[in-house]
């Protein structure tokens, strides 16, 4: 079991996602288009690009693609119309998994098969309000920790088109 953390700032529009580990080691960083229509980003390890995920264009509701470097496709992310009562589908080469919870709040967790994998819940650390990601399935650690980051930016930048009022 791992457990990585996001700050609770990164989180704003335009900035960049930065994960860390309980010792506030960067492992992995997204960087991205966030404001191209396409909403193309890389996410990495180091400096080794581990994943590239990209907008769906002409879509009524927000959907994402996450390729692995050489633009194999390994998860569709799609937000519903369901997602009142709490639900999200996860398509992905591992398997389809369904998100429950909070996500506005980013209080939720991450079920394959009815079994946990994941779970992100708010966290008061000594660096600040956090994220604690929370992973069962240590071999895909980064695929986790990107979902989690799709998941953030379907929700947190498709909520209209205010996303420019966003900035301070």
């Amino acid at each position: 079991m791992k457990q990585f953390y996001m700050k609770q700032k990164v989180f704003s529009f335009g900035e960049k996602y930065n994960v860390f580990d309980q010792n506030q080691n960067l492992v992995y960083h997204i960087k991205g288009q966030v404001f191209s229509i396409k909403n193309k980003m890389d996410m990495f390890k180091g400096d080794q690009l581990v994943f590239h995920f990209e907008r769906k264009l002409f879509r009524f509701l927000p959907e994402y693609t996450l390729y692995t470097p050489n633009g194999e496709v390994l998860a569709t992310i799609k937000k519903n119309f369901t997602f009142i009562r709490g639900k999200l589908t996860i398509e992905s080469a591992y398997g389809n998994m369904e998100l429950i919870g909070q996500v506005w709040q980013r209080d939720f967790n991450l079920t394959k098969e009815g079994r946990e994998v994941m779970s992100v819940h708010k966290k008061w650390l000594s660096w600040g309000d956090s994220y604690e990601i929370t992973i069962t399935d240590d071999e895909k650690e980064a695929f986790y920790v990107a979902l989690v980051i799709l998941v953030d930016v379907i929700f947190h930048q498709s909520s209209g088109n205010s996303s420019a009022s966003h900035h301070h």
